[in-house]
């Protein structure tokens, strides 16, 4: 619980009534892997934040499995818009190792929110965040070659080589696992 904490307060500070207040509604869980966390991310209710262990976001166009990001250690999951689905595709949310989450349910999180111009701040950056770290994936698949793709994913996720498997991470990049394989050996 305590990591939530200090998370949410290297974003915005936060106050100790503030903190308390989201300790007291606030629900740590451990997680199995394998398991699905979030069996459909536009209707999710609740915002995870990863204490230990490691989550990938999926759907299927074209009966294809599509990655679409990583969740790990210290990083907040959940839609960064609820109930209002943007494709006609079901994202899920898998685990890929046995997984420790600390969760907020919406609700709760609205009245903390009425109740906390702080918390809100906060809830305001973490999607702002969400949506810069969305535009830089966008960006990086629309600008940049294979090979490079693969180089800034090595400089910006250096352990996940070791945690996940080959073809989730060529999903990720946009290519398929032939092409990762030929730019990892011309590294």
């Amino acid at each position: 619980m305590e990591k939530f904490i200090a998370y949410l307060s290297t974003i915005s500070p936060l106050s100790e009534e503030a903190k308390n207040e989201i300790r007291a509604v606030a629900v740590k869980e451990s997680f199995a892997k394998g398991d699905v966390l979030i069996h459909e991310l536009a209707k999710c209710q609740h915002l995870y934040f990863i204490e230990k262990g490691l989550a990938r976001a999926y759907f299927y166009y074209n009966e294809k499995e599509i990655t679409d990001w990583f969740g790990m250690e210290g990083m907040v999951i959940g839609p960064i818009l609820r109930n209002f689905p943007v494709k006609e595709t079901k994202h899920s949310v898998v685990l890929l190792e046995d997984t420790t989450t600390v969760s907020v349910s919406f609700a709760n999180l609205e009245m903390l929110y009425n109740k906390y111009h702080e918390i809100e701040r906060l809830g305001r950056l973490i999607a702002i965040y969400s949506m810069l770290y969305l535009q830089n994936k966008i960006d990086s698949i629309q600008l940049l070659s294979a090979k490079e793709r693969y180089q800034r994913f090595l400089a910006d996720y250096p352990n996940l080589i070791q945690r996940v498997p080959l073809g989730y991470i060529a999903s990720f990049l946009g290519m398929n696992q032939v092409t990762l394989s030929r730019v990892r050996k011309y590294k």
